[in-house]
C-alpha cells in the first residue's frame, strides 16, 4: 500500500474541510433566505387579499382606483393589477405609468391569464421577467361581480432586490472560499513543512540512537509536543547509554567473579597432577570453589531472568510467620556451623499476606545469610504491622556496615568488607521493589539492621 506524505494529507484535509464548510454555509444561507423571501412575499400579498375581502364589492373598485400602492420598508414592494371579465387591464391606469412599468404590468397580466390554473386556491407563483432580469411573486383572487361584470385582482411583489442581495452574498462567499482555500493551502504547506522537518529530525536522531550513538542530544523544537517527544527520546538515549554501560560493567564483573574460582580450581588441579599438594586438601578447596561458582552462576541466571521479565511474579496468599520460619530453617545450618543463633521475635497471631512467596523468601534468605556472615553471635528477625504495611526487620550484632559502603551495598557486584559475590543484597532489593516495597539498610549501636517494608500486601 502506497504511503502518502503528511503534507499531502494535511493540505487535502484542510482544503476539503473548508470546501465542505462552504457548501454547508451556502446551502443553509440560500435555504434560509429563500424561505424568508418567500414568507415575506406571502405576507405582502396576503395583506392585499385581506384588504379586498374587507371592502364591499360595491365600493371596491372605486376605492382601489384612488388608493396608492402600499410600500413597506423592505427589499421588496407589492402592487396590484385588476382585470375585467375580458382579461383587460382596468387598473392601474396606463396614463399614470411610464413605458417600463406598462411593459411589466402587461407581462404579469399576460402570464396570469395564460397560466390561470397555477393560481387556483389563491396559490402564490414565482414569475421571472427574463428580458429585464426581474423576479416576482404573483397571487390572484376573483371578486364577486358587480352587476354582470366580474373582475380579478392580481397582487404581485418584486423580489429582485432581495435576489440581488442573495446573489451578492453568494458571490462574496465564493470569494471567501477562494481566499480561504489559498490561505489554507499556504498555511498547510508552512505548518506541514515545519512538522515534517521536526519528524525527520526525530527519525534521524532515533536512527543514530539505534546505531549506539548515545552522546548526541536533540532539542530546539517550535511545538511543545515535539519538544516533549525530544526530551523523552533524550531520556531514552540516556537510559540506553546507562544500560549499555551497566551491561559492559556487568560482563566485566561476571568475568572477574568467575575467573577467580576457575583459576583456583585450575591451580589446585595442576598441583594435584604435579604431586605438589595433597589430594584431600586440594579436593576440599576445589569443591568449595565449585560450590561458590555454582552459587554465582545461579544468582546470575536469576538476575538475567528478572531483568528479561521471564520470571514473572506469581502472587499467592500465604502465612508470613511460617515463611519466615522456613527461611530461618534454611540459614540455620550456616549459623550453627559458625556458632551463631537466629532468634525470631514474632507476635502470637498469624498474618496472611498476598505476594510472590518464592521470591520474597529468596530476598529474606539473602539478607539472613548476609547477617549471619557478619554477625558475631546472634541475628534477630521480627515483623510488625504499621499503618497497614508489613515491616520485616533483620538485625545482627556485628560491627555494622562501613559508612563509605552503606550507599552502595545494594548495587550489583559491589562487595563491602568480607563480601561474597556482591549479588545477594542486589537481588533482595530488586525483588522487594518488584513487590511494591522498599528495603533500607542502616547501622545501629549493636550492628547492622535491614528493614523490609511491604505495601498493600496484607490480606
Amino acid at each position: 500500500m502506497k504511503k502518502r506524505s503528511f503534507k499531502t494529507i494535511l493540505i487535502r484535509n484542510f482544503t476539503g474541510a473548508i470546501f465542505i464548510t462552504f457548501l454547508v454555509i451556502y446551502f443553509l444561507f440560500n435555504t434560509l433566505t429563500g424561505n424568508f423571501i418567500s414568507e415575506e412575499a406571502r405576507r405582502e400579498l396576503s395583506r392585499g387579499m385581506i384588504e379586498v375581502e374587507n371592502i364591499s364589492s360595491d365600493n371596491l373598485l372605486p376605492h382601489w382606483e384612488h388608493a396608492r400602492p402600499v410600500r413597506r420598508q423592505l427589499m421588496m414592494n407589492s402592487d396590484s393589477i385588476i382585470l375585467n371579465a375580458y382579461n383587460e387591464i382596468i387598473f392601474p391606469n396606463p396614463q399614470h405609468l411610464n413605458h417600463g412599468d406598462i411593459t411589466q404590468v402587461m407581462l404579469l397580466a399576460s402570464y396570469f391569464v395564460s397560466h390561470r390554473h397555477e393560481f387556483e386556491n389563491e396559490a402564490m407563483v414565482r414569475v421571472p421577467d427574463v428580458d429585464r432580469g426581474n423576479v416576482f411573486y404573483l397571487q390572484g383572487i376573483e371578486v364577486a361581480p358587480i352587476g354582470d361584470m366580474p373582475f380579478t385582482f392580481i397582487f404581485y411583489t418584486d423580489i429582485t432586490s432581495a435576489m440581488l442581495f442573495v446573489a451578492s452574498v453568494n458571490m462574496t462567499l465564493m470569494y471567501l472560499l477562494v481566499i480561504s482555500s489559498i490561505t489554507s493551502i499556504i498555511l498547510s504547506i508552512v505548518v506541514s513543512t515545519q512538522v515534517q522537518n521536526a519528524v525527520l529530525r526525530l527519525c534521524n536522531y532515533a536512527e543514530s540512537v539505534g546505531q549506539g550513538k548515545f552522546g548526541e542530544k536533540i532539542s530546539n523544537f517550535k511545538y511543545k509536543e515535539f519538544h516533549n517527544l525530544a526530551q523523552s527520546m533524550n531520556n531514552m538515549s540516556n537510559k540506553l547509554d546507562e544500560y549499555e554501560n551497566n551491561q559492559k560493567q556487568f560482563f566485566q564483573n561476571v568475568s572477574h567473579e568467575l575467573r577467580t574460582p576457575l583459576m583456583s580450581i585450575q591451580g589446585y588441579t595442576e598441583a594435584i597432577a604435579a604431586d605438589v599438594i595433597g589430594k584431600d586438601e586440594a579436593t576440599k578447596i576445589i569443591l568449595a570453589e565449585s560450590e561458590r561458582m555454582e552459587n554465582l552462576v545461579n544468582q546470575l541466571l536469576y538476575i538475567s531472568r528478572m531483568d528479561s521479565g521471564l520470571d514473572a511474579l506469581k502472587f499467592t496468599t500465604f502465612n508470613l510467620k511460617n515463611m519466615l520460619y522456613d527461611s530461618i530453617g534454611r540459614v540455620k545450618i550456616l549459623a550453627d556451623k559458625d556458632g551463631k543463633a537466629i532468634i525470631p521475635h514474632f507476635p502470637n497471631e498469624d498474618i496472611e499476606i498476598k505476594a510472590d512467596e518464592e521470591k520474597l523468601q529468596r530476598a529474606i534468605d539473602n539478607i539472613l545469610t548476609n547477617c549471619t556472615r557478619h554477625g558475631h553471635t546472634r541475628i534477630d528477625i521480627s515483623y510488625v504491622i504499621e499503618d497497614g504495611k508489613i515491616k520485616i526487620t533483620i538485625a545482627d550484632d556485628g560491627k555494622g556496615i562501613k559508612e563509605t559502603d552503606l550507599p552502595y551495598i545494594f548495587k550489583r557486584f559491589y562487595k563491602g568488607e568480607n563480601g561474597n559475590s556482591g549479588l545477594g543484597l542486589a537481588i533482595s532489593k530488586d525483588i522487594v521493589e518488584k513487590l511494591n516495597g522498599s528495603i533500607i539498610a542502616e547501622n545501629t549501636e549493636t550492628g547492622a539492621k535491614f528493614n523490609i517494608i511491604l505495601n498493600d500486601c496484607k490480606v
